[in-house]
């Protein structure tokens, strides 16, 4: 079952207590994160607050990437010394930070979620209950609401607001940004939510993040069709593949993050012990009717997964 399911999910020291690597960061040894800007922004943060170095990164998750060798990495992985940022992980000993949906109904018995935060399962968002109402924010939207003082800075808020694409729901999905805004009660993201819906917002991001960003290889346009109102922007989550053979545009893509956002530069590994292979695969919702959630998670062995869409859910199992 998710953490907090019986705690007031507004309290940010609940929330924190509850969670071991905020309630113990110095158990933490170190972050395994997401491909994408969001993860790195988020991994960026979390660093600054506790200096947990990056030890590992799933990418597409179908490609696990540990530093070190691989018995150490599994062996911290599986004892909760690392900390799964901008995902979900489904295992009971490993902490998981993540925001889509991970419920099939609200009952659902998930031990393998035990140390997991996840805004939509704080608020009891299944598929079943709610799941238009899910989260529309990235995760670094959440870390700023638990741990963020006063206003952040213009290009922090450009940032944060760029971070899978957030912006973009709250021009096409704006009651619900601002239902979850106001739910949280997020200061900072209350006064810029006006200016979110405007032809200045967006050429401020043009002008301010996208266009340096724009320099590095990562960042580049989506193919998406969800594009902002005014200029058509979308994209720029910088997702990447190999943080091996990506390695120096990851660096350079940090360093230009770190000079826009104004905080420490995430030391990033210059190289990786190796991965693990994952089968990612779906399976519609409508098959798992009649069957036990948690018994089919643990008897297809799922190492992460989620309900992407209402139809369909997405899951890996590690080889």
């Amino acid at each position: 079952m998710p953490i907090l399911a019986d705690t007031n999910c507004r309290d940010r020291e609940a929330v924190k207590a509850a969670f071991l690597p905020f309630a113990r960061p110095d158990y933490v040894e170190g972050m395994v994160i997401g491909d994408d800007l969001d993860s790195l922004l988020t991994a960026m943060y979390l660093h600054q607050l506790f200096e947990w170095p990056v030890v590992g990164v799933y990418c597409q998750y179908s490609r696990l990437w540990h530093t070190g060798s691989s018995q150490v990495f599994w062996d911290k992985l599986l004892s909760g010394r690392y900390v799964a940022v901008d995902l979900d992980i489904y295992h009971p000993a490993v902490p998981s930070l993540g925001h889509h949906i991970i419920s099939r109904q609200q009952r659902d018995e998930l031990p393998g979620h035990t140390h997991t935060l996840n805004p939509n399962a704080l608020r009891g968002f299944s598929v079943r209950k709610d799941y238009t109402r899910k989260y529309p924010l990235a995760t670094i939207h959440y870390l700023w609401w638990l741990f963020g003082q006063g206003l952040p800075v213009e290009n922090v808020n450009l940032l944060i607001w760029l971070a899978d694409s957030a912006y973009i729901n709250a021009q096409q999905y704006r009651n619900n940004v601002e239902e979850w805004v106001r739910f949280f009660g997020i200061p900072a993201f209350n006064t810029i939510l006006p200016a979110l819906q405007t032809r200045a917002f967006e050429q401020a991001l043009f002008d301010r993040i996208l266009r340096p960003m724009g320099a590095n290889p990562l960042c580049h346009p989506g193919r998406s069709r969800n594009k902002s109102q005014h200029l058509g922007l979308n994209g720029y989550q910088c997702q990447f593949e190999d943080p091996h053979k990506q390695n120096g545009h990851l660096r350079s893509l940090l360093d230009i993050l770190s000079r826009l956002s104004g905080w420490a530069p995430l030391p990033f590994p210059s190289k990786f012990g190796g991965f693990r292979q994952g089968n990612r695969k779906e399976i519609a919702v409508r098959d798992l009717e009649g069957l036990d959630f948690c018994e089919w998670l643990e008897r297809n062995g799922v190492f992460s997964y989620a309900f992407t869409y209402r139809e369909r859910l997405n899951y890996t199992v590690l080889q």
